[in-house]
């Protein structure tokens, strides 16, 4: 176990230098990177899946995180394997299965934005008999990717608005289904897809199941240090380009937490940030972008109107959820 725990604390130095060197050359100015978050450490995170679990007597009453094995993946990505004291006395070490989602080399399990989260307790409302559901595609893990969707014959407004793009994000799914009890104009044709990434989202990590980040892994802005093997290589993003490409909507809205603020991208209306931030307390943030973000590429890119929500919390409660919903349908209502 002395030398376990030495090896690990040799590991987390070179990942903390490692972290620290890559946050220099890539540094993001805006989107859901935001400065703060490098300062602010977290207890190790959870096993990302199914795990096992055996307690032994130590002495010691750190907790150590080390990185196993490395996978044969591209990008390269690894099992974290958590060593978490529970007492002065006993430490319980976690190993992660073959089923677990792998977590990228160059990703520090300590920041607050890489903490394994479990999904939302918040039960969805029921779909209205005017909805129905459509699969635009699959997961890395072949889990359907779902949009509920109010259709419209000949639409004078067509909204998407999408959350769990990163799975530890647990208030983003439940607030995106919310929308459903949302009053909407005859004529407003709504999409909305609360878990864009479901591989994440079941196992409680930023990532999909092939490591990626997938808000860097569009096409504007795209960087091989933190945006996977390619520009657009995973079915997540595939699939949400290719929605948004089809529907050409009048707005998209993208849902993350934590960081607390509305803003509209690009040329979008800056009066549906306002309106939004004014219903539901939160602050404008202009001038954002993020790159290999999908707020940015569907702007910048797609050329469609684009909205990205951060909210002030990593909590996910009603409360907040009927905040935004508030914020949303206050934007619609700007929207006109």
């Amino acid at each position: 176990m002395g030398q376990t725990t030495a090896t690990a604390s040799r590991y987390r130095v070179l990942l903390a230098a490692t972290v620290g060197t890559l946050a220099a050359l890539t540094g993001c100015t805006s989107g859901d990177d935001d400065p703060a978050a490098a300062a602010t450490t977290v207890p190790p995170t959870q096993a990302a899946s199914a795990a096992t679990t055996t307690s032994t007597s130590t002495p010691t009453t750190t907790s150590t995180t080390t990185p196993a094995a490395t996978t044969n993946t591209t990008p390269s990505t690894s099992t974290i394997v958590t060593t978490t004291t529970t007492t002065p006395s006993t430490s319980t070490i976690v190993t992660s299965t073959t089923t677990e989602i792998s977590v990228p080399p160059w990703a520090d399990p300590l920041t607050s934005t890489h903490e394994v989260r479990p999904r939302s307790d918040i039960e969805p409302p029921p779909l209205p008999a005017d909805w129905t559901t459509e699969v635009i595609g699959t997961s890395r893990q072949g889990r359907d990717i779902v949009a509920l969707v109010r259709p419209i014959d000949a639409a004078r407004r067509r909204v998407l608005v999408i959350g769990g793009i990163h799975g530890n994000e647990p208030v983003t799914p439940p607030t995106v289904r919310a929308l459903v009890e949302s009053p909407y104009d005859a004529d407003v044709e709504v999409w909305l897809v609360a878990e864009s990434n479901p591989d994440g989202v079941a196992a409680g990590t930023r990532w999909n199941a092939n490591g990626v980040d997938l808000n860097r892994n569009f096409s504007w802005g795209w960087r091989a240090s933190d945006g996977g093997p390619g520009p657009l290589s995973e079915p997540e993003t595939q699939a949400l380009t290719t929605l948004i490409e089809r529907l050409r909507p009048d707005i998209v809205v993208w849902v993350h937490q934590p960081y607390g603020y509305t803003s509209s991208i690009g040329d979008t209306d800056r009066a549906l940030e306002q309106a939004w931030a004014d219903a539901s307390d939160e602050p404008v943030r202009s001038g954002v972008t993020q790159h290999g973000g999908g707020e940015s590429w569907t702007n910048f890119v797609a050329g469609a109107p684009s909205m990205l929500i951060e909210i002030d919390s990593w909590a996910a409660t009603p409360q907040i959820v009927a905040a935004h919903r508030a914020g949303y349908e206050a934007m619609l209502l700007t929207l006109g």
